[in-house]
């Protein structure tokens, strides 16, 4: 304060400008760096980088050029090469973070052209983001199916332990849509997806959203990722699936820990550890039933089963075996809760094909008795007289189906004369 005191008495009102004023500021960067900044910014393959994403890529490329994102900013809204976007007033309610990491889990799929025109592979990005610290876990798949999301609940449950809750939307492989109307009007139970049974075996609580901005984060993470991680996987020149896959789970992941996670408000976890005896991939396996024939076998996928003497049970005839499909592509039997080692039966006969059908005989043209007319009949050798005009009649009629005569063109009945 005394310093500024003197000033002022030497000065006057001129000590209150800045000493600077005029005079480049001594941290400029060096001569030349902005052209070389702005030409890296025009280049086709950071056509569309925002400020601080080329800030990040300019500081770890090989020259090593370190420009504040707010500069670069100026820089590239004077060259034309960066809009600022205009954000609307919009009021809304914010919802606190969770205290403990594994209280909630945010799960959701963005279907989006990750690759860009690079591949024309199809790909999907399922991810889980933790609410407390925005820790990521995510994983390319060819498809949105309930086995893919099995596959990452199963993942994330066997690497961190069980969540207090997941937050998804209503998909078919969360929420069971068929015949839930008729179901809630017949007051009967509601319907079971294989991802709620097994959440509610894992005592797990699945909470559906009504509405995307119900499970902002998640919606905001993918906003953040088909932006940045589209971005990172060009200039990587990831080309596939394989290739996106490992480049998450070793490059981005790591970063977006390093960058993104904030601390927790409490540090305990909430996670538990998973029930002991607990399998997975049995809570998360598609399951069929067949039924158990007296003498021990059961058909599945036109192949025949026979239960061994070893594992058989005087209560297996007439009960069901179930027969589960596991993510990982095995096929188990279990009957109750022991599993079986059926032995395939060879031989299985195959399924006899069609026959044609027979065709019938045609039946001759009868009388009113239902006898056949015989040829001598006089109306057969006499004419007949209609008024003054004489006819002789036409020979023995029968009649065929249309199917019995395929060189006739008719349709429908068809006549066949015979002498």
């Amino acid at each position: 304060m005394r310093r500024v005191v003197r000033r002022f008495e030497r000065e006057g009102d001129g000590s209150v400008v800045h000493g600077l004023r005029g005079r480049p500021s001594n941290h400029r960067l060096a001569a030349g760096a902005r052209e070389a900044v702005l030409a890296r910014a025009r280049d086709p393959l950071y056509h569309d980088f925002g400020p601080t994403l080329l800030s990040e890529h300019l500081a770890r490329g090989p020259a090593g050029i370190c420009v504040c994102p707010a500069t670069l900013r100026l820089w590239m809204i004077e060259a034309g090469l960066w809009s600022p976007a205009k954000r609307g007033k919009q009021h809304r309610r914010r919802r606190e973070r969770r205290a403990a990491v594994g209280e909630l889990v945010l799960m959701d799929t963005s279907i989006h052209a990750w690759l860009e025109e690079r591949s024309e592979e199809e790909m999907v990005l399922i991810a889980l983001i933790d609410d407390a610290t925005s820790q990521l876990h995510a994983r390319f798949f060819p498809r949105d199916t309930g086995a893919a999301n099995r596959r990452m609940i199963l993942d994330y449950l066997a690497e961190h332990g069980r969540m207090g809750a997941l937050y998804t939307d209503r998909a078919s492989h969360f929420d069971a849509h068929f015949r839930k109307a008729e179901r809630e009007a017949a007051d009967l139970p509601k319907a079971l997806t294989l991802i709620e049974r097994a959440l509610n075996a894992l005592d797990i609580e699945l909470i559906l959203a009504l509405s995307p901005q119900a499970k902002g984060r998640v919606e905001r993470l993918f906003k953040t990722l088909q932006d940045r991680l589209v971005k990172e996987l060009r200039v990587a020149g990831i080309t596939s699936m394989a290739e996106a896959n490992r480049f998450v789970d070793e490059v981005f992941i790591p970063f977006w820990s390093a960058r993104f996670t904030v601390l927790p408000a409490s540090s305990a976890d909430a996670h538990r550890g998973l029930p002991p005896g607990v399998d997975l991939l049995r809570l998360f396996a598609e399951t069929e039933q067949r039924v158990i024939r007296n003498d021990f076998t059961f058909r599945y996928r036109n192949q025949h089963y026979q239960i061994e003497a070893a594992e058989a049970n005087g209560a297996m005839p007439t009960s069901r075996v179930t027969i589960e499909h596991r993510i990982d592509g095995t096929t188990r039997f279990r009957w109750r809760e022991h599993n079986l080692a059926p032995l395939p039966l060879p031989g299985t006969p195959p399924a006899t094909p069609p026959q044609p059908p027979i065709p019938q005989p045609v039946p001759a043209l009868s009388g009113a008795a239902g006898k056949p007319i015989p040829p001598t009949h006089p109306w057969r050798k006499n004419p007949i007289r209609v008024g003054r005009s004489r006819f002789t009649p036409l020979p023995h009629v029968a009649y065929a189906p249309a199917a019995l005569q395929p060189d006739t063109p008719a349709r429908g009945d068809v006549l066949s004369l015979s002498p």
